[in-house]
């Protein structure tokens, strides 16, 4: 167990969090894309506009945390956070912080900051969800959906991480058939854009590939590959009507879209290949939504960028606002 020490010059308490959270206990947001506002849980500490990710350190010795456990379960902390994505911490103060997302518990020994590298216990996780799959020979991300078999795919391999992702021909483009699962939380610009798990759950990432705020979906495609232009996700509906006789079913992985209560779903067939998964999205204030009913893609209309929107019920469609805080899926093709 890897223990970092970040010691802390101030005598005061002065604990900042600016945080939100994707609870399973949240309804989801008040407003999806599309509406003209969002409101977030009342609960939540509102973000402060000047707060800088940091943790001040002294030279005072500390000792080291008696507190370390082999896995965090509920109850070890007074705090609980999921996609903190800025966080400024002073000692001493009583509090301790667990963060899902980093896997670290937060404790102040004296003056001290102790950081405890600890991840959830299984028992933890929410039921329902899935784990995340431990064969080591399945080179493709377990994000893959099902495929009809007459489909022809290839294979990306991302060098920045190893991982494995399934491509496919549709008309003129090389598309990603799963949606990009890299973590870009070490090279992203700023704290505010970044990517995360749908709920701030691990294995959510690994079924639906990471959702990602604007800027950072504009430069996270593996080198050779793209964000999808106006014209791409265009391309692609056409391609998919004329060869598949529709844009919706045949573009959506069969198996994994929940019905509406309207009666009047899309049967979908994949017969394009394209696999889409319904991933739903995070809003700006952390909550997400849409998962089971949704998906949303990044893409590019003369250097603007959109979500195309595609659900079990209507063809895929471009988001009529731009929503740069709020996380979508992202499909790269090929350049």
């Amino acid at each position: 167990m890897n223990l970092k020490k970040l010691y802390t010059a101030t005598a005061a308490l002065a604990f900042g969090l600016a945080f939100v959270a994707c609870d399973d206990s949240s309804s989801g947001p008040s407003s999806e894309p599309g509406s003209s506002e969002s409101q977030g849980p009342s609960d939540v500490t509102p973000q402060s506009s000047d707060s800088e990710t940091s943790v001040s350190s002294s030279s005072a010795a500390a000792p080291a945390s008696s507190a370390a456990k082999e896995c965090f379960k509920d109850g070890m902390a007074s705090i609980t956070v999921r996609n903190m994505e800025r966080k400024n911490i002073t000692c001493p103060n009583t509090m301790t912080i667990y963060d899902y997302d980093l896997q670290i518990l937060y404790k102040c020994v004296g003056d001290a900051l102790i950081e405890t590298d600890m991840a959830p216990c299984e028992s933890d996780e929410p039921s329902g969800v899935t784990p995340q799959s431990s064969d080591s020979e399945t080179s493709v991300s377990s994000s893959s959906s099902a495929a009809v078999s007459n489909v022809e795919y290839g294979t990306l391999t991302d060098s920045r991480d190893g991982k494995s992702y399934k491509t496919v021909v549709i008309g003129n483009l090389t598309w990603m058939a799963e949606n990009l699962n890299y973590d870009n939380s070490a090279t992203a610009t700023g704290s505010i854009d970044s990517s995360f798990c749908y709920d701030g759950i691990p294995a959510n990432c690994e079924k639906y590939g990471r959702l990602y705020q604007e800027y950072a979906a504009t430069a996270v495609c593996p080198e050779g590959w793209r964000l999808p232009t106006a014209n791409d996700w265009r391309d692609l509906t056409t391609t998919a009507k004329s060869e598949f006789g529709d844009d919706n079913g045949s573009l959506r992985a069969v198996g994994e879209w929940e019905n509406t209560i309207f009666g009047d779903n899309v049967t979908a067939t994949n017969a394009s290949g394209f696999s889409a998964l319904p991933a739903g999205y995070r809003a700006k204030t952390g909550e997400c939504d849409g998962e089971g009913t949704k998906a949303y893609f990044w893409g590019e209309d003369n250097m603007n960028h959109y979500a195309w929107i595609l659900s079990n019920q209507y063809d895929m469609e471009k988001e009529s606002m731009q929503r740069g805080y709020f996380a979508y899926a992202v499909r790269c093709v090929k350049d």
